[in-house]
């Protein structure tokens, strides 16, 4: 029954059968046999099919966390017996969020897999808000946020530092440092993407109060107005490319940061592959 626990959950997270089927290596005949077969021996009906896709029924809702649990601690049981004969396998499941998985990702999945070579790495790019639904339900082991949260048990890594970014002859350009007062009433463009109550904050204590033309959910969309002149605006480090064209980043006068952190539910009870993933994770960024 362990199969279609995971034939399941794999529905539900790729909300469709035919998703579902790519990702196992099933025909969606095959899904189905899987998802019938387990609604038969549970007796009940756990998805629910109509033409938006599928929903889980009142019943599923009900019976998610404790198969989740279940797939959990069959994973335990897999990589302890792993470990008893000498073997480091297992899979994580890692929530990311987009800049984050761009600039720092690739190097620790470099390190990580040439040390485990046996363990495998799922990646979930998501919204910050996302991210914690994920860890909180058990979707993901290990999530990476941009503020510690009282829910998980945290590992803060690094600092990543917010700086103003305008159009290359913006009046401002020759600054070496942008005062948080010059921006008072001057076109501005206001991320929507997790950092904007840090700005907001920051305007705030400064009584600052700048033109807000926009609000922009989308990096490559925000850093796009920005090259056309359409305001400037205050943007972490981590999201900027390496180069942008007719453009100039300048350092705030007032030094703000967001804080990266790494979250997962326990660590005491955390499988012993996402114990090495949090460990390598901690290590590499130290």
């Amino acid at each position: 029954m362990t199969f279609q626990y995971k034939v399941f959950l794999t529905v539900v997270e790729c909300g469709s059968f035919t998703k579902a089927g790519e990702k196992l290596g099933l025909t969606q005949s095959g899904v189905s046999h899987n998802i019938a077969k387990l609604e038969s021996e549970l007796g009940i009906v756990l998805l629910r099919r109509n033409r938006n896709g599928l929903s889980l029924t009142d019943a599923g809702e009900r019976v998610m966390p404790h198969i989740r649990q279940i797939m959990h601690h069959a994973a335990l049981l897999e990589q302890e017996a792993a470990l008893i004969q000498g073997l480091e396998v297992g899979s994580i499941k890692v929530g990311t969020f987009s800049s984050f998985s761009s600039k720092v990702l690739p190097q620790l999945i470099h390190r990580f897999t040439e040390s485990y070579p046996n363990i495998q790495l799922e990646l979930y790019e998501g919204g910050y808000e996302e991210i914690e639904e994920w860890i909180a339900s058990g979707t993901v082991d290990v999530g990476f946020l941009t503020q510690p949260s009282r829910e998980f048990e945290t590992v803060p890594l690094f600092q990543d530092e917010l700086v103003v970014l305008m159009q290359e002859n913006h009046r401002f350009h020759t600054k070496k440092m942008i005062e948080v007062d010059s921006l008072h009433d001057e076109s501005f463009i206001m991320p929507k993407a997790g950092c904007d109550q840090l700005i907001k904050k920051l305007l705030k204590e400064r009584g600052v109060k700048p033109h807000v033309v926009f609000e922009i959910g989308d990096n490559n969309t925000l850093i796009s107005m920005v090259q056309e002149g359409l305001g400037v605006t205050i943007i972490p480090t981590l999201i900027l490319p390496p180069q942008i064209p007719h453009t100039k980043v300048i350092p705030l006068e007032t030094t703000v940061y967001r804080e990266i952190n790494m979250a997962f539910k326990s660590f005491k009870a955390a499988s012993p592959s996402t114990k090495k993933w949090i460990e390598a994770v901690k290590d590499h960024l130290k």
